[in-house]
């Protein structure tokens, strides 16, 4: 079993590694390719092309451009009949424009644009399962299209690849039968009313009047950017349209398989190859990039200023309203800001040392600046390029290391860039960038390692792809340069090749030492379940802290994480992939939003998913930071103990209840933790009874369960008469007796009616009583959504299975019962990943708290 969980495990590391270098390696090999067939050019004559491209034919690729998004939006519209969930069209086509336009660009489309998608459908109310919907209906609508106009094109006019690959075995007349193939299978389970299951979900197919509108949609969209690029290039009787459309396919085919971006230059590279026989190379760059600029780059704007406009107007009544509020929750992205920035200036200080420096410049600089610094300026240049794109991941995790080694880097690149060349432009950009971020020290505030700081995929992707550019760029810059061994040692102004030589060594040489670095430096935080050294630790920060919840941690089932000074700690468990926190941490208030940035670190560097359980408010910035959503789950009830009592009509019921239960003989006792061991065998009939009456188990993580070892960390409130006790429940009390409260409460068969409200009753009374402010009746799940119309869905569900839901759950009933009590209700929130991945999340805390082995560990 332990060799086939290694197996497995190397597996999936070997799994992940391909899909970080798998697109890199492809755009390499790309950039390649594209640099041999652009020996022979120089930027000049690309310029040329681009600019006699005619306005009129410009006018007409913009006009078809238009209709290929127009078409796009059509989709989305499809996918809302489909549904049943018809929205207005004005929100579809924003919705879809923004979706679309971004992630055509930005690529990984199915992660971007379903992201988008997510975020703007679910403020129009819909579902998640609704919204996974319209993203399976709009990707199977572009394939459909797809399939039909490439196989037909396949099919009926074959491009013969042998002459172009003459090892490729597969004539694409067959390709194109089977892509045709599929598509009537489609229609075949459409006409059927068909419904496919993939790992538990269902996928309907749409009714054929709807299949039919796909396909004409889908085909309508293929055939326009395909257009595009025929009316770009240069006129040739010796190709078609119908030439250019199988080319346009089997490229934006490559560019998708390849996950680069968009299909940056990969889908440059294989137009160029299948149109070289028609026509010169000059003219198919040129036809390209207008195209890119023109179907990609504008409509990636425009969609990206809508969407800052869609945000700022669903803001805009709480942007009015919050004013100061509002200025600071603004602040709130400044990292993020930063962080992109810093990104951009290495690609700016990397992609400039690659260049050719202006020859006017250096015959001016070589009067004031010695050589040696000169040619130190240039290498170091690129070094610092290529530690600006490692220290934008710090700054967007809000590392303080990271805010001052890129003040650092800021200053020295901006004077590097004016000593290499006097690039004054460079170094005004980054002496800028300097001065902004000088002023906001106070966002970074978390006190990480640097070195432990995760990278997500798609930033290793972007690291290494700018790498990539910047070594292709550096080597087409100088192909004319021949190489020898005494080029690395060549010095002088004029000596550029040798000194982007010198500089790509010292980038991959600071790469390897971080990266060395990094992998044999320890991880600080270990994960191992508490000892009674940590236990003692984390009772003293509770014994100082004003709430209670942080007494959980002592049942013993949860790992718990301390800050570096050991003020505060976060308890948690592991469920499937889910690394979930039990509550806020516990401890200092200024520590606690490093804690929370460390738990998440630490689930990342493992692989897991972040998930707080049963948060309050308090924090919901810091969890809003970590890009995860909020869903509340319920509210807390706590009552002001000064105002409890049982006087006056208020507490007639009250009194009814202990006259009641004193009547027949009981009593309410408090037990010091001391006495508990002596009391265990009895407490242990009334929780067996117990269990027995309620025909369950005992829960984990979320409660505490019956145990010596947790019950005698606590007093004990205990309802008995003279021969025994019929109920108790363990007494949580917070520091400074700002709060009372209970976790494990059991009750007997012999107990009589009310036995619990008179053990609330008589335990708020004495901690009232013994100075305490408030006592805490613990959460009341479901309570507090809205139902109103555009309330969100979860909302909607929670509410009305609040209301009818008894069969399941007293939901309503325990709410009537705390509301008793006359307390004061604060809203309890889960803070946990989007998209499917909350659904894996909500699954591993049923499991986690059920106490049960997750039966699907092994498969997420």
């Amino acid at each position: 079993m332990k060799e086939n969980g290694s197996t497995q495990e190397k597996a999936l590391k070997v799994k992940r590694l391909v899909s970080y270098l798998l697109p890199a390696i492809i755009f390499a090999l790309a950039l390649w390719t594209l640099d041999k067939q652009m020996e022979q050019l120089g930027l000049s004559y690309i310029l040329k092309s681009i600019a006699s491209v005619p306005l009129s034919q410009i006018g007409i690729a913009i006009l078809l451009t238009f209709l290929s998004y127009a078409a796009l939006t059509g989709y989305d519209y499809l996918a809302s009949r489909h549904i049943n969930r018809t929205l207005p069209y004005k929100q579809v086509a924003r919705t879809s424009f923004i979706s679309t336009s971004i992630s055509y660009t930005a690529g990984f489309n199915f992660l971007t644009g379903g992201s988008l998608r997510y975020r703007l459908y679910s403020g129009y109310g819909l579902s998640l399962a609704q919204i996974w919907e319209i993203i399976i209906f709009c990707i199977s609508t572009f394939w459909i299209g797809f399939f039909f106009i490439t196989g037909l094109l396949f099919t009926f006019y074959p491009l013969k690849l042998s002459e172009y690959a003459p090892e490729f075995p597969v004539p694409l007349n067959l390709a194109g039968i089977l892509l045709l193939l599929l598509l009537a299978a489609y229609f075949y389970l459409s006409f059927k009313k068909h419904e496919l299951e993939l790992k538990g979900y269902k996928i309907r197919i749409p009714e054929p009047k709807i299949a039919l509108m796909q396909l004409g949609l889908s085909s309508g969209d293929y055939l326009l950017p395909g257009s595009i690029i025929y009316l770009l290039l240069p006129a040739n009787p010796q190709i078609t349209l119908l030439h250019v459309l199988v080319f346009f396919a089997l490229a934006q085919l490559i560019g998708l398989i390849s996950t680069v971006p968009g299909g940056l230059v990969v889908f440059e590279t294989i137009m160029l190859f299948l149109l070289d026989p028609y026509f010169g190379t000059v003219d198919i760059i040129g036809a390209l990039v207008v195209f890119r600029l023109i179907y990609y780059f504008v409509p990636f704007l425009l969609g990206f200023l809508t969407l800052i406009f869609h945000e700022f107007e669903s803001k805009k009544e709480f942007l009015k309203k919050a004013g100061k509020v509002t200025y600071s929750s603004l602040l709130e992205i400044t990292p993020q800001v930063f962080s992109i920035l810093i990104f951009l200036g290495g690609i700016s200080l990397l992609f400039s040392g690659a260049l050719p420096s202006d020859p006017r410049s250096l015959d001016k600089i070589v009067y004031f600046v010695p050589l040696p610094l000169i040619e130190a300026s240039r290498m170091f240049g690129s070094i610092i390029g290529v530690l600006l794109l490692l220290l934008a991941n710090g700054l967007w995790k809000r590392i303080d290391g990271a805010y001052v080694l890129s003040l650092i880097v800021l200053f020295l690149g901006g004077i590097f860039a004016l000593l290499k060349d006097f690039d004054v432009h460079e170094a005004a950009v980054l002496l800028t960038m300097f001065i902004l971020l000088l002023p906001s020290r106070k966002h970074f505030y978390r006190k990480s390692s640097l070195l432990h700081q995760s990278f997500s995929r798609e930033n290793i992707i972007a690291i290494i792809l700018v790498l990539v550019s910047f070594v292709w760029l550096g080597f087409f810059s100088y192909r004319n340069v021949e190489y020898s061994n005494e080029l690395w040692w060549q010095f002088g102004v004029n000596s550029q090749a040798s000194s982007f030589l010198r500089a790509l060594v010292g980038v991959f040489f600071i790469l390897l030492v971080l990266g060395t670095t990094k992998m044999l430096s320890p991880f600080s935080k270990d994960i191992h379940l508490p000892g009674n050294e940590e236990l003692e630790l984390a009772k003293e920060i509770e014994r100082c802290s004003q709430e209670t919840w942080g007494n959980l941690a002592f049942t013993g089932d949860k790992y718990l994480l301390f800050d570096d000074r050991k003020k505060a700690f976060l308890m948690y468990g592991i469920s499937g992939k889910s690394w979930i926190a039990m509550g806020d941490p516990v401890g200092e208030r200024d520590q606690i939003k490093e804690l929370i940035w460390d738990f998440y670190e630490m689930s990342k560097l493992h692989q897991g998913r972040a998930v707080f359980y049963e948060v309050s408010e308090k924090y919901i910035p810091v969890y809003l930071d970590l890009g995860l959503t909020l869903v509340k789950i319920g509210e807390e009830a706590k009552v002001p103990l000064e105002s409890f009592t049982l006087e006056g009509s208020a507490g007639k019921d009250f009194r009814y209840t202990v006259r009641n239960v004193e009547k027949k003989g009981y009593r309410f006792e408090i037990i010091p933790s001391e006495e508990v061991p002596a009391l265990i065998p009895e407490l242990k009939k009334v929780s067996d009874a117990w269990l027995e009456i309620k025909t369950g188990k005992e829960m984990r993580f979320s409660v505490g369960f019956f145990g010596e070892k947790y019950l005698s960390n606590f007093p004990l409130a205990l309802v008995r008469n003279d021969e025994e006790i019929v109920a108790f429940a363990n007494v949580w009390a917070g520091g400074n007796k700002e709060e009372l409260s209970v976790d494990l409460m059991r009750y007997g068969s012999t107990a009589p009616d009310r036995t619990m409200e008179y053990l609330f009753i008589k335990l708020m009374l004495w901690g009232k009583e013994n100075g305490y402010g408030r006592f805490s009746l613990g959460m009341a799940p479901l309570s507090g959504l809205e139902k109103r119309q555009f309330a969100p869905l979860w909302h909607k569900v929670g509410s009305l299975i609040f209301a009818n839901g008894d069969y399941i759950y007293n939901y309503k009933g325990l709410r009537d019962f705390k509301e008793k009590f006359n307390p004061v209700w604060s809203p309890k929130y889960i803070a946990l990943p989007t998209g499917f991945k909350k659904s894996l999340a909500l699954k591993d805390i049923a499991t986690l708290i059920s106490g049960v082995k997750d039966p699907f560990k092994d498969f997420f």
